[in-house]
């Protein structure tokens, strides 16, 4: 609809928008009942019932008949409009217990009255049968609350203790109650489930009881009622031509069948009693009775269930069948409705729809028309009819993939079939009388809508409400008009014309009038505020009395100019919830220059019970003052803000030009810089241009920035000024200066990773093999993650890392194994390859080598960028952009710990930020790495016979023969070698006995002999190291050492000089004392803590000590690879280093054995197998197999006897063992320290 109006000021404007705008009847849940004159509806609440007509305005309220204490249960119409029954009960914590009653109520003057017509202690009333889709092919549900008049009310009453049945005229009147127990009726079936079938005006009705029967006739007196039909069940009855002979369709279960058939028969209440009723059609199995308009013919789809036949046949009342050449349809299913026409229309279960006369002739008709849809689960059985206008027919579909509303339409001699809402599943909801139009709802998100179904309209859908579930629909008579009940609210509906809207603004107020009027009182300006002295300055007026506030109604204004790039100009919303801020217009136009034009205006209402209505106004003419020009108001400020400028030029002394500008150019920088956002939030409440008005102040800076770009110092102090400091990171986007900028800082990480490699004895790199796991971990837990790949890369390691770390699907990455494999190595070189790959390609991601030192990666991570001088927002800038990598080595050796690693990933720089890691075998890490969202896990390979030959080439060129010699002792069980061992076979196995423990003590005293330490003084420092190892790792388990201000510094010194103890800081200078140290390599360690326990406990008689070094937590952390199956490389250490061999495998012997003893109920049987060697469990399982019923401690025994010839099989049994047995552990004198009190220990265990 389109209207113009005429304002004051000439203006001309259209109006449209939805024509059907809901408006609430009742803001709470209610039930609506047709008054019986299509102009009224009752709206029947708890506490009463009033009267509402179709424009939402009350004309009669619920007035005072209702008792303190009841409740209104429902309410039935009368044939009389305005009249209705009403049955009440007492409500559970107000009214008396036990206490119903009906009332009869009509519409009198301004107010709806009422009296009590019965009293009971409870009161039900029985539902109807009503001739409708689909009751009458599901004769068994319960019928929907009762929209059409009643003749009669037929209730159940229960009065001290017994139950009756009575009737109720329209007037009040009440017949004689006939008890329950009259009826020969078994009552097993709940009567709520009993429906009434009344004949006339009369109180006559057939009454179907469960699986019974009856007539009644309340005007004669009987002492017991037969049921005319008993045995059976879900009746349907369909009174013939005089109105009490009918046909009764009725299920029935043969005889020794689990499947039940519906059967058709003639019962005549009149016939003497004991007369049989008349089985029809020979007892074929039915489906569907409808009867002609004046009852004198039938109507019966035939069904195919029980051996039926299907089929359309035409009986009379005695069953003669009508149609010369047979049923119809035979052999289908058959869905049928009669018209008000008495037409018929027929579905088959093929898909055919066909239209036929009273006679059965053919009128129209077309096979398969409905193929698509019968075919889904449920077919037919799914489809429910509803009646349009004199011959159409509206069929909705409630099937399991979709649910289809179809119009069937007979235009001459032929069918149409069109389907509404097209592409949405459907719901029917109403369906106007005249049959010009459907109310239909959908699915997906609950919108129900008018649809035309006149061919003028051409299907038109008018939305009206969305986001509701709609119960019913009640038409009102009129176009598009209604009635609406849904589960919170009730509304009636009102055409356009009849809506208002208020705009009101400082200088102008446009209003719409009812009837399409749009006027304007003053000026409409650009930029102007809303009236803030008025609340109703933005406003809907509806044609009545509407609280928008209890439906938490929202109105949403907006302007709209479509000449621009961006339309929406300006918005404003109003919330009508109480307590809720006043509504204020906010203005989108940020246009320097701009005149008068004509905008459109959207008032668009939503509130919580799913109204949904839009009112737009086009061409209203909006005027521009000058002094909302933004170009006028950034002139004024840029003046104001030059005259700041140059007036402390002209004022400040003449001296030369640097020394004038320089100061006051970095005076500007800090105290425009710090008050930007200032700045900021004034242009926007000022309305100026903010680009162009800094612009002018900072144009003499932008020297300073050039400066910046040439000199990095220049840079990194501009860069801590606000107003540039959101174009650093746009400036390290080019390569150009992100290269030049952090020049500086890649210097500083290689020199820290010449000094790591420095620290460890000259390191150097070769490429050695690794296997590889890759996986990622989707961010639905819905969704399954694929499994993780595992491979041997064919690609250098190094360069498979850095490829992982750098593209665009990369993570991760954890280099992760045993001790000695070169981890660090490898982490070392991916460092140094990423800054020349950086140096070539700044686009790629930098390097940032971490302390572990820190309780969170967080901070370490800042901690490590310290050096680079950028301000640290600049760095969460660039941290968020992926710029950098984040470099942790050793984390099992850091303070950090799992968990600090994990609420790094999942805090804000975890989905952005790269991780290389490197970490001995730790579940903790491992977990927390795979659960991120891409991740690697590379582990180092074991030196093999193949790169052997590289690794010596590279660390000894001329291959001295001893050490060549010496390379067998490396050598492992599964005939691979340790790198960290070759390299000291390599290095000092000239001057080494036989063993690893000659290797590493030959290591040690190489070291510090290249330092001019004499034979005689190695010793010493020996001894000392390892008593220093027990006073520091053996007591505390920690791997680090105070070095500054320590009280042996002396000789920490001399190692330090050494390379024996490398600084845990790199960036230590030469001279200065480092705070902590640590032992180059831990095993190392391991090995002067070994040397240092047998230097003290050699000549006693029992090492018990061993077990803490096998198996306390402190040393498990450290597992080693000198023996595949260790787990403590102390322990593994001490196993080289304790001796004589047979005295140390006879002590191995006699604790394992003393444990047999001791801990024989603590262990299982399954404990002790798991803990012997791979290689030894078949020789074990063969020697316990001659036995049954052996103890634990027998069979630790037996494992003992296995194992005791092989030092290393020994070694893997006692620690396994001691780990599982350490919880019973209980300390021996001395042993937790050397120099300590008996049994005391420093700190938890």
């Amino acid at each position: 609809m389109v209207v113009c109006g005429q304002a004051r000021n000439s203006l001309a404007a259209s109006l449209r928008g939805g024509p059907i705008w809901p408006v609430p009847i009742a803001t709470s849940r209610a039930t609506l009942v047709p008054w019986g004159d299509e102009q009224h509806v009752w709206v029947v609440e708890e506490h009463g019932a009033r009267i509402v007509d179709r424009q939402g305005n009350t004309t009669h309220e619920r007035g005072s008949w209702l008792a303190a204490g009841f409740r209104v249960v429902s309410l039935i119409q009368t044939p009389i409009p305005g009249r209705a029954w009403v049955l009440t009960s007492a409500h559970p914590a107000e009214g008396p217990a036990n206490q119903a009653r009906l009332y009869l109520v009509e519409a009198g003057q301004g107010s709806v009255t009422g009296r009590v017509v019965l009293e009971a202690e409870k009161l039900m009333q029985f539902r109807q049968q009503f001739f409708r889709s689909p009751d009458d092919v599901y004769p068994s549900s319960l019928p929907l609350e009762p929209l059409e008049p009643h003749q009669q009310l037929w209730v159940i009453m229960n009065r001290s203790g017994s139950d009756l049945i009575s009737v109720i005229d329209a007037e009040g009147n009440t017949t004689r109650a006939i008890p329950l127990s009259a009826l020969d009726s078994s009552g097993e079936d709940p009567y709520v489930w009993w429906q009434v079938l009344p004949l006339g005006k009369e109180p006559i009705a057939w009454l179907k009881a469960g699986q019974q029967l009856f007539f009644l006739d309340t005007r004669t007196r009987s002492e017991q009622w037969r049921p005319l039909l008993s045995g059976q069940g879900r009746f349907w009855v369909v009174p013939g031509p005089d109105g009490w002979r009918s046909w009764v369709m009725a299920e029935v279960h043969p005889p020794g069948s689990n499947i039940s058939r519906r059967q058709l028969y003639t019962v005549d209440p009149r016939a003497p009693p004991g007369t049989r009723p008349a089985l029809l059609l020979r007892g074929t199995s039915i489906q569907q009775l409808v009867a002609s308009a004046d009852g004198s013919r039938a109507w019966v789809a035939g069904s195919l269930r029980a051996a039926g036949e299907g089929g359309l046949h035409l009986i009379d009342i005695h069953g003669n069948a009508l149609l010369p050449g047979g049923p119809l349809f035979k052999g289908q299913r058959v869905l049928i409705y009669r018209t008000p026409t008495d037409r018929l229309w027929a579905l088959t279960q093929s898909g055919g729809v066909f239209l036929l006369d009273a006679k059965g002739r053919l009128l129209a008709g077309q096979e398969g028309l409905l193929s698509w849809l019968v075919q889904e689960e449920g077919g037919l059985r799914k489809f429910v009819t509803f009646p349009v206008g004199a011959e159409d027919l509206l069929v909705s579909a409630c099937l399991e993939s979709a649910s289809k509303v179809i119009h069937l339409k007979h235009q001459a001699d032929r069918i149409e079939a069109v389907t509404l809402l097209q592409g949405t599943k459907a719901s029917v909801r109403g369906v106007e009388p005249d049959g010009t139009g459907a109310w239909l709802q959908t699915e997906h998100d609950g919108t129900l809508s008018f649809v035309s179904l006149e061919a003028s309209h051409g299907l038109a859908a008018h939305p009206v409400m969305k986001g509701t579930e709609v119960s019913i629909v009640i038409p009102t008579g009129e176009r598009m008009g209604g009635w609406l009940q849904t589960g919170s609210a009730s509304f009636a509906t009102v055409p356009l014309e009849k809506m208002g809207a208020t705009l009101k603004l400082q200088g102008g107020e446009l209003r719409v009038e009812p009837g399409g009027n749009v006027t304007v009182e003053g000026r409409l300006n650009l930029r102007a505020p809303l009236r803030k002295d008025e609340a109703g300055s933005v406003d809907l007026r509806w044609p009545v009395s509407f609280q928008a506030d209890k439906l938490a109604g929202r109105l949403e204004v907006t302007l709209w100019d479509k000449g621009r790039a961006d339309p929406l100009v300006a918005s404003v919303t109003r919330q009508y919830a109480p307590g809720t801020p006043p509504p204020k217009l906010n203005w989108y136009m940020d246009e320097r220059s701009f005149g008068a034009r004509p905008l459109k205006i959207v008032f668009l209402y939503q509130d919580a019970a799913g109204t949904q209505a839009k009112l737009e106004m086009s061409d209203v003419l909006f005027h521009a003052p000058l002094i909302e020009q933004v170009w006028f108001r950034t002139t004024l400020a840029c003046l104001l803000a030059t005259l700041l400028f140059v007036l402390p030029l002209v004022l400040l002394p003449r001296q030369r030009l640097t020394q004038r500008w320089i100061p006051f150019l970095g005076w500007s920088a800090n105290v425009l810089g710090g008050s930007g956002l200032l700045l900021a939030g004034m242009a926007s409440t000022w309305r100026i241009h903010f680009p162009s008005f800094v612009g002018v102040l900072f144009l003499e800076l932008l020297v300073g920035l050039a400066l910046g770009l040439v000199s990095p110092a220049a840079f990194r102090l501009l860069a801590s000024a606000r107003p540039f400091w959101w174009m650093v990171p746009m400036a390290l986007g080019l390569p150009s200066t992100r290269r030049h900028i952090q020049a500086e800082y890649m210097a500083h990480v290689g020199r820290k990773v010449e000094a790591w490699r420095h620290q460890a004895n000259d390191e150097r790199y070769i490429s050695l093999p690794a296997h590889f796991r890759e996986g990622m971990t989707h961010a639905s837990p819905m969704t399954s993650a694929p499994s993780p790949l595992t491979y041997l890369a064919l690609e250098k390691p190094e360069e498979r890392i850095i490829r992982f770390l750098t593209t665009r699907d990369g993570g991760n990455v954890l280099i992760e194994s045993p001790g000695g494999r070169g981890k660090s190595a490898l982490l070392r070189e991916v460092v140094q390859r990423m800054l020349s790959d950086f140096m070539e390609d700044p686009c790629k991601p930098l390097p940032v080598l971490c302390d572990g030192r820190g309780h969170t990666l967080e901070q370490i991570v800042f901690q490590a960028l310290a050096s680079n001088p950028l301000p640290k927002d600049i760095h969460e800038v660039l941290l968020l952009r992926g710029d950098y990598v984040l470099v942790v080595d050793g984390l099992t050796e850091s303070a950090l710990s799992p968990e600090s690693l994990r609420e790094f990933l999942d805090g804000r720089y975890g989905h952005c930020v790269r991780l290389l890691l490197t970490s001995r075998p730790h579940l903790g890490f491992r977990q927390v790495v795979e659960g991120s969202r891409r991740w690697m896990i590379a582990e180092p390979r074991r030196l093999d016979d193949k790169t052997l030959g590289r690794f010596v080439a590279t660390y000894a060129p001329g291959r001295h023969g001893k050490a060549e010699e010496r390379l067998a002792a490396c050598r492992g069980a599964d005939g691979t070698y340790l790198p960290i061992l070759v390299r000291l076979a390599l290095l000092f196995g000239h001057d080494s006995g036989e063993g690893i423990a000659a290797l590493y003590e030959a290591a040690f005293r190489g070291l510090l002999r290249r330092q001019g330490v004499s034979g005689g003084e190695d010793t010493e420092l020996l001894a000392w190291a390892g008593d220093f190892c027990l006073r520091t790792y053996w007591t505390q388990g920690i791997r680090s050492l105070r070095y500054r201000n320590a009280p042996e510094q002396e000789q920490m010194q001399k190692l330090l000089h050494a390379g024996l103890l490398v600084p845990e800081d790199a960036d230590v200078t030469p001279g200065q004392h480092p705070g902590q140290v640590r032992f180059f390599h831990d095993s190392m360690q391991s090995y002067l803590t070994a040397r240092g326990l047998f230097t003290r406990v050699h000549a006693e008689l029992t090492w018990d000590l061993l077990w803490r070094a096998a198996a306390d937590p402190l040393f498990r952390t450290d597992s080693s690879e000198l023996d595949s199956e260790a787990d403590s490389e102390l322990f593994q250490m001490c196993l080289q280093v304790f001796g004589p061999e047979e005295k140390l495998q006879r002590e191995l012997r006699r604790q394992l054995l003393e444990w047999a003893t001791l801990h024989d109920e603590d262990l299982s049987k399954r404990d002790i197998l798991n803990t012997v060697p791979e290689n030894k469990r078949v020789h074990l399982d063969a020697l316990l197999h001659t036995g049954t019923g052996l103890s634990p401690g027998s069979v630790l025994r037996a494992a003992v006897f296995v194992c005791q010839e092989d030092l290393v099989s020994l070694g893997t049994l006692y620690m396994r063992l001691g780990q599982r047995l350490w919880p019973w552990h209980q300390p021996e004198p001395g042993e937790w320290s050397m120099e300590l009190e008996p049994g005391t220990r420093p700190g938890t265990h």
